[in-house]
């Protein structure tokens, strides 16, 4: 976010600073000033002063010379200043790659052949350099700037302290949310009362060979009642549900996960193949609650999407 004059929340707003450069153009001063300027995935640029040569060959991740060019001549975060680079090199290799020729002011034009290769044609010297462009206040991100003024000190820390005082209730509130749903995904068992014998079931027929006594023929109907197995209706089986509440790359994932391992989540990760991660809470859960705390963690978490296994 840019405004214009005074910031008044410098962690959040920069001030610009510097011109507005396009990233070919700072590419190809610092190809006039380091010699070499290699962009991954398109080719190596090298020049001794005068001409500008190119080869196929490129390294396999920005140098960091040349992403600390770009942040210091853009006032910008380093984070920003690779995904400019990271964007500029992506949207130019889809145009190479469909015929399109890549040109760059100072160094030259790039084609692909039908080999795969890209042709390169040295174009024109760039007189114009960068030295006379000097910021004329420091930037928010610079290290040795004042982070912020010191009249707005104490609005700032009301700020922090509510941002936080936010945070900690939203925490306490999912915990209390997902203690409850625990408590009450417990399975109940009910007792069932066992119904005295009627009166009929006990008549015994007697046999036309043996005659037994009425006493003991009670006493053995009872003893036969009592022996037989109770079942116990209104139990609910409960087991352990997997809640996968992202499924991301491996770098998202992480992030993801360290960010709720330091809130106290007892959140879990696994991979069956290295390039998908999930992201899932095991509860122990009746499956006719499955529902409602996949609902609950999709509206806590802000999922697309909660898979219950």
């Amino acid at each position: 976010m840019v405004i214009a004059g005074r910031a008044d929340f410098s962690l959040f707003c920069v001030k610009p600073i510097y011109p507005a450069l396009k990233v070919d153009n700072l590419l190809t001063q610092f190809l006039y000033q380091h010699k070499r300027l290699s962009l991954p995935g398109i080719g190596t640029f090298t020049t001794d002063g005068g001409s500008v040569q190119f080869d196929n060959d490129s390294d396999k991740e920005l140098s960091q010379d040349l992403v600390n060019y770009i942040k210091t001549h853009t006032g910008k975060m380093q984070s920003l200043a690779i995904s400019d680079l990271e964007s500029f090199i992506m949207l130019n290799k889809q145009f190479l790659n469909i015929g399109k020729a890549l040109y760059m002011e100072g160094i030259g034009t790039l084609v692909k052949t039908k080999e795969g290769d890209f042709e390169f044609t040295p174009g024109g010297v760039v007189t114009e350099r960068l030295e006379d462009l000097r910021p004329t206040q420091p930037s928010a991100f610079d290290e040795t700037a004042p982070r912020y003024d010191q009249q707005n000190v104490a609005s700032r820390l009301i700020v922090i302290f509510l941002i936080v005082l936010t945070i900690g209730l939203v925490g306490w509130g999912a915990w209390y949310l997902f203690k409850q749903n625990s408590e009450t995904n417990l399975p109940e068992q009910t007792a069932v009362p066992i119904s005295e014998p009627e009166q009929d079931s006990l008549n015994i027929i007697p046999d036309s060979n043996t005659i037994m006594n009425p006493v003991d023929s009670l006493r053995n109907s009872d003893t036969s009642i009592s022996r037989r197995p109770v079942t116990l209706a209104g139990s609910v089986e409960t087991g352990r549900w997997k809640f996968i509440i992202e499924e991301a790359a491996r770098g998202r994932a992480l992030r993801r996960y360290d960010q709720l391992k330091t809130m106290g989540k007892s959140i879990l990760m696994e991979t069956s193949d290295s390039v998908t991660y999930k992201l899932y809470f095991s509860l122990p859960a009746s499956p006719s609650d499955t529902a409602r705390i996949r609902d609950s963690l999709k509206l806590f978490y802000n999922s697309k999407k909660v898979i219950v296994e």
